[in-house]
């Protein structure tokens, strides 16, 4: 009896050192990618472009479609579909026959190290792409097990469903050096399946709770008077501070402030989810700061892209929108810029340091607490104007700018 109790004991010890070592093996001190070069303008133009261009629903369910995508559009994918995780980055290298997919995940405190790395080769297949080697770490992972375990980890964090709704839909991806191309047949169900992905069902109801706060909010205020975001802020927040109790601060965070960014750009959600036709009705009013409404509008877009992605993102994404501005819109603005920058320092703040940020939020905040002073920035600029005024993106007049509104956001009392 001893025998086989000593047998178990060194049985359980083993296992318990190799669960240790694979666990220091795979956990590193560095990254293996490092923060990429920031997402351009013109990278977010040709995403939005191919998107457009593939859009399921200008086409028929089951007829055959290919889409080609450069190194540069895959990585910028890549890029976003990990920034779900804080302070990660990816990278896709192509070949003839294969793709290298390679991402760097930093892990919270601990004392095995500070990132995990993955490191995959992807070879073309009929249908998804097969792994053809993987390595988590300095972890080889054989190629029988590398799928079965993509798929464990993606389901443990609920992120399954677009990867099996992809096997259905793919029947050819190839790959050379200068793109990836896929042949795709969009299915009849796969417009409702899609909505059912985007939103989780707590999610769905975390959301509807906010939706609800807002309505009772708005329906207490004066009829008719345009109201300060400042305003809608602290019960929104107070309400993050209530059920942060059983939940995450930082999620909760974000949920506030994407019914805030949906109600002031006029966003339905009910739109892609059929069950929110059900939730109150807001009173139509228009949400502004510093007196205008298209800064709260930039303010709380930026916020949103910020605590769903990254700065990197959020950065892009409104410049893009100056930029087109300046191209016959309302014309390039740094005022906008200020308040894309105010708000992507709030969303940071949303989830890196939620509990204060909600703490602040919820005492009452003014515009002069979340809004830089906008006084003497040139806005209204026609593209040559632009150009010829501040030389471009990049040149030193333009920088020197965005430094000015960078220090005036850093001396925000409620963004330090």
């Amino acid at each position: 009896m001893r025998v086989v109790l000593r047998i178990v004991l060194i049985a359980i010890v083993v296992a318990v050192l190799g669960v240790l070592m694979g666990s220091w093996l795979a956990v590193q001190g560095a990254p293996l990618v490092s923060k990429g070069a920031t997402v351009s303008a013109d990278d977010i133009r040709r995403t939005k472009s191919l998107l457009l261009r593939n859009d399921p629903r200008r086409g028929t369910a089951g007829e055959a479609r290919t889409v080609a995508l450069s190194q540069q559009d895959a990585t910028l994918l890549a890029q976003y579909a990990t920034s779900r995780w804080r302070r990660a980055s990816a990278r896709v290298t192509l070949h003839d026959g294969t793709a290298e997919v390679q991402a760097s995940i930093e892990l919270p405190s601990n004392p095995l190290g500070a990132w995990l790395n993955l490191d995959a080769t992807l070879a073309e297949a009929a249908g998804v792409p097969r792994i053809q080697r993987l390595w988590v770490g300095r972890v080889p992972v054989p190629a029988f097990l590398a799928e079965p375990l993509l798929e464990w980890a993606l389901a443990r964090v609920g992120s399954d469903a677009p990867v099996r709704m992809a096997r259905e839909m793919v029947e050819r991806t190839a790959f050379t050096p200068e793109s990836i191309t896929v042949v795709y047949r969009w299915r009849a169900d796969a417009t409702g399946r899609v909505r059912d992905m985007l939103i989780a069902p707590d999610e769905f109801t975390r959301l509807e709770a906010y939706h609800v706060r807002l309505s009772t909010v708005l329906a207490a205020l004066p009829s008719g008077r345009s109201v300060s975001l400042s305003e809608l802020l602290p019960p929104m927040f107070a309400l993050a501070a209530a059920r942060a109790d059983d939940g995450d601060p930082a999620v909760e965070n974000r949920a506030a402030i994407a019914t805030l960014a949906l109600y002031v750009t006029a966003r339905r959600v009910s739109t892609w989810l059929r069950q929110a036709k059900a939730w109150p009705a807001l009173d139509k009013r228009q949400v502004t700061l510093a007196g205008r409404a298209d800064l709260a509008k930039h303010f709380l877009v930026s916020a949103v892209v910020v605590g769903e992605a990254d700065r990197t993102l959020s950065d892009a994404v409104g410049l893009t929108k100056e930029l087109d501005d300046s191209r016959g819109g309302s014309g390039f603005s740094f005022v906008d810029l200020a308040a894309d920058r105010a708000g992507t320092r709030f969303g940071e703040l949303a989830v890196s340091a939620a509990e204060l940020l909600r703490m602040a939020v919820g005492d009452g905040v003014t515009e002069r607490e979340i809004m830089p002073d906008i006084n003497g920035l040139p806005e209204s600029m026609s593209e040559a104007q632009f150009v010829a005024r501040f030389g471009g993106v990049g040149a030193p007049a333009y920088n020197a700018m965005m430094t000015t509104i960078e220090q005036r956001v850093a001396a925000l009392p409620l963004l330090r």
